[in-house]
């Protein structure tokens, strides 16, 4: 999965971007950073299940 699309996603859905928020805010880290860990990809999958 593309950092891009992430990148989409925490732009236009307020509850991944909330999520993404606290994460890099409890490890001191960027969004960029952020997006390319495993967990916030797991996280954009759930938020993004139909």
């Amino acid at each position: 999965m593309k950092v891009s699309v992430l990148e989409n996603e925490y732009r236009h859905n307020k509850k991944f971007s909330i999520y993404v928020d606290k994460y890099c805010k409890g490890r001191n880290i960027t969004v960029k950073e952020a997006l390319t860990h495993e967990l916030v990809r797991q996280v954009y999958l759930s938020y993004t299940e139909v």
